[in-house]
């Protein structure tokens, strides 16, 4: 965890998830540069954090984060992951 942020109690990280849920749901075509940066923002990881999390380098997050590269569906799915989430492009393709 970042440790600019003092740590959340359960319940408010329970709060604060919910309400990225929300956020994400309002808005379904928010391009996922912003989904995940919104996401590793909320969940207070630092890059190399969630990058770790998610299994890709730390350069591959950020250059997706500043939209300097775009990412692989592959990528995309992983940086998604931690939250339960998929690129509507591989939700689409595993309805068929």
């Amino acid at each position: 965890m970042d440790k600019r942020f003092n740590p959340l109690s359960p319940a408010e990280e329970l709060h604060a998830r919910r309400v990225l849920s929300e956020e994400l749901a309002a808005d379904p075509g928010m391009p996922i540069p912003a989904v995940i940066r919104k996401i590793r923002a909320s969940l207070r990881l630092t890059i190399a954090e969630y990058a770790k999390l998610c299994g890709v380098s730390a350069r591959t997050l950020q250059d997706v984060e500043r939209e300097v590269s775009s990412p692989t569906l592959a990528t995309a799915e992983k940086l998604l992951r931690p939250v339960g989430m998929v690129p509507a492009a591989a939700a689409k393709a595993r309805q068929r």
